[in-house]
């Protein structure tokens, strides 16, 4: 059902995925960024990266991606 409706808020939408991820295709982030129509899109890819990005690399560029998000609301 979500996949069916339009989102028009103006927001900052960042979606980190692994390359590596079996249990989620990254064209489904694709289809999800695609519902927010009036939003800043942005889709990080991760080439080595799995499903849970849990290493202290992956971490490390998930707490960039927060720091730019909220460094923009201030």
């Amino acid at each position: 059902k979500v996949l069916n409706k339009n989102i028009y808020n103006r927001l900052k939408v960042t979606m980190v995925h692994g390359k590596k991820d079996e249990s989620v295709p990254v064209t489904y982030l694709k289809k999800v960024l695609k519902l927010f129509k009036n939003a800043e899109r942005k889709l990080v890819i991760i080439k080595k990266g799995d499903h849970s990005l849990s290493s202290k690399n992956w971490l490390k560029v998930l707490i960039k991606e927060l720091n730019f998000i909220v460094n923009s609301l201030l």
